[in-house]
C-alpha cells in the first residue's frame, strides 16, 4: 500500500465507525427486512432509521429516498428510469454536458442507440456548462436535464440551483449526480431543486457497493420510474433485490459523520491542497488544470508537468497514490473526455494526474507526496544542454 494516499476521488478508506456499525449490523441485523418475523422486523426498522438519517442530510422526505448499489446503478436508474422503455415508446430527449461521469454519458449513449435523441452540451475552460446553453437546449420532447454537482476529475461545481430554476419553469426534471461533492459541498434537494439526485457510499468514507438515489415526491407522482430491475418489489417497487443491510446502515453511519463535520473538514482539506501547491511550486514547474477557489472543490486539483507522462510518473513514484484520470475509466487508452472538453492539448493531457486529500490526510502527507512528485517529474525529464 502507498504511504501517501491522494485518490480520494476515486474512493475514500471507510471510517472506523462505518466499519464499527457494519459489523454491528452483520451479526445483529443480519435478517432479510423484508421477512415478517421478528428479526426481519428488526432489519427493517434499521433499514428505515438509516433512510431517514439519509433524507435529513439531503433535506428530502423519507419516502423520496431509495437504496442502490452505487451511483452508477442510480445514474442508471435517474436516466433510464425517467426516459422509459418498451418497443412502443416515443423517441424521447435528453439533454447532459461533455463533463459527466462516464455512467451518465454511457447511459445516455445507449439511450441513443435506442433511437432517442440526447444533446451533449460543451463546457468552458474551467469545465463549468452555461445555464442559458441548457435552457437553449430545451424542447417540447425533453424528458430530463442531467448535470452533474462537482467533477470528479477538475473539481468544477455546476451551476445546479440555476439550472433547476431553469427546468423546472419549463416542466423538465433534473437529475444531477452529487457523488463527487456530497462529501464537501452542502447537498440540499430543495435548495439546488432537482427532481433526483445520486450519490455513493464509497466516496465518503462508507462502504463499496451501495448508494441512493433521491426520486422527489412530486415526479414519483407525476412520472413514475420504470425500474431497471424487477423481481421483489423491494424499494416500493423501484429497485428489486434483497436490501444490503449491513451496507446501509454503514452509509448512514457515513453520512451522519459528514454532516457533523464537513463545513470544518472542508476548510482543512482546503489548507492541505494550498499546502501542497506551495511546496510543489518550489521544486517543479506545473500547470494547473482546475481552479482552486470558489466554484471548486476544497480537497481536489488536476494539474500537469510539462513533458511528463503521467502514466510512468504514477509507476515511479510509488510512495504516493494519485491518479491520472477517473478510476472508473483507467482502463480505456483514450485521453480524459473531462480534460479533452476543456480545450487541453494532447500533451498537456498525457502529463496530467489529480490530487484529492481526504479525512485521515496530514499537512505532512502534502509536503511529502509533493516532494515526491517533484523527484519523479526530474527523474523523467531528459537532460537539457545548452
Amino acid at each position: 500500500m502507498a504511504a501517501i494516499y491522494l485518490d480520494h476521488q476515486a474512493t475514500t478508506p471507510m471510517d472506523p465507525a462505518v466499519a464499527a456499525a457494519m459489523l454491528h449490523a452483520a451479526t445483529e441485523c443480519f435478517a432479510n427486512p423484508s421477512s415478517p418475523h421478528a428479526d426481519g422486523i428488526r432489519a427493517f426498522r434499521e433499514v428505515e432509521r438509516a433512510r431517514g438519517t439519509v433524507a435529513r442530510f439531503l433535506g428530502a422526505a423519507r419516502s423520496e429516498i431509495y437504496f442502490t448499489s452505487g451511483a452508477t446503478e442510480g445514474n442508471n436508474l435517474a436516466v433510464k428510469g425517467v426516459v422509459g422503455s418498451g418497443p412502443d415508446l416515443v423517441p424521447r430527449h435528453v439533454v447532459t454536458t461533455a463533463v459527466e461521469h462516464k455512467s451518465v454519458l454511457d447511459t445516455c449513449r445507449s439511450l441513443r442507440a435506442a433511437g432517442h435523441e440526447v444533446t451533449v452540451l460543451p463546457v468552458d475552460s474551467e469545465g463549468r456548462v452555461d445555464p442559458a446553453a441548457v435552457a437553449a437546449a430545451l424542447r417540447p420532447e425533453t424528458a430530463l436535464v442531467s448535470v452533474m454537482l462537482a467533477n470528479n476529475e477538475i473539481a468544477t461545481v455546476q451551476p445546479v440551483a440555476e439550472i433547476a430554476a431553469l427546468t423546472r419553469a419549463a416542466g423538465v426534471p433534473l437529475h444531477c449526480d452529487a457523488t463527487q461533492g456530497v462529501g464537501t459541498l452542502p447537498v440540499d434537494v430543495r435548495a439546488l431543486g432537482v427532481d433526483l439526485l445520486t450519490l455513493s457510499g464509497h466516496k465518503i468514507y462508507g462502504p463499496k457497493g451501495v448508494g441512493v438515489l433521491y426520486v422527489s415526491n412530486a415526479l414519483s407522482d407525476r412520472a413514475p420510474l420504470a425500474p431497471l430491475l424487477h423481481g421483489g418489489g423491494q424499494e416500493r417497487g423501484l429497485r428489486a433485490g434483497t436490501l444490503n443491510t449491513s451496507a446501509v446502515l454503514g452509509l448512514a453511519a457515513a453520512v451522519e459523520l459528514v454532516a457533523a463535520g464537513r463545513e470544518r473538514e472542508a476548510v482543512r482539506l482546503a489548507g492541505l491542497r494550498a499546502r501542497f501547491l506551495g511546496e510543489l511550486a518550489g521544486l517543479v514547474p506545473y500547470a494547473l488544470n482546475s481552479g482552486t477557489g470558489p466554484g471548486f472543490l476544497p480537497h481536489a486539483v488536476n494539474l500537469s508537468f510539462p513533458g511528463t507522462d503521467a502514466q510512468t510518473l504514477l509507476l515511479e513514484v510509488t510512495e504516493v497514490a494519485v491518479s491520472s484520470g477517473s478510476a472508473c475509466n483507467s482502463s480505456a487508452q483514450e485521453p480524459s473526455h473531462v480534460l479533452t472538453a476543456i480545450g487541453l492539448a494532447p500533451e498537456r493531457i498525457r502529463g496530467s494526474i489529480r490530487v484529492g486529500f481526504g479525512r485521515f490526510s496530514t499537512e505532512e502527507d502534502a509536503v511529502r507526496a509533493a516532494r515526491a512528485l517533484a523527484a519523479g517529474v526530474r527523474a523523467g525529464q531528459p537532460v537539457r544542454t545548452a
